[in-house]
């Protein structure tokens, strides 16, 4: 089972506290805080610069490097595998766990 679930908007945690959402192209922490936006099959910070790129299977950094892929961040997250999947992963997950270490 999932630890994360995520409704296509909305990202919550296993007691289901909200994490983040998605509010159309933009990706905004629990307290509406802007963390990124999405720009097609491109996912880049508040300033705009890339991150990183999504062909529906893989992951990838700005430079073409291989980050993850779309099953393994579905074993964490339960939800539709779609971009928006992949921004609530790298900003709400993946960045906040790299900040506690």
């Amino acid at each position: 089972m999932a630890e994360y679930t995520f409704d296509g908007t909305t990202l919550r945690d296993g007691r289901g506290t909200k994490m983040g959402e998605i509010d159309r192209s933009y990706i905004r922490g629990w307290n509406a805080a802007l963390l990124g936006q999405l720009d097609r099959k491109n996912i880049r910070d508040p300033r705009g610069k890339k991150l990183l790129e999504f062909d529906g299977k893989t992951v990838k950094d700005d430079l073409g490097k291989k980050v993850t892929t779309i099953k393994e961040i579905q074993e964490l997250i339960d939800g539709e595998a779609d971009i928006s999947l992949v921004a609530a992963w790298y900003f709400l997950i993946k960045k906040q766990q790299a900040n506690m270490t």
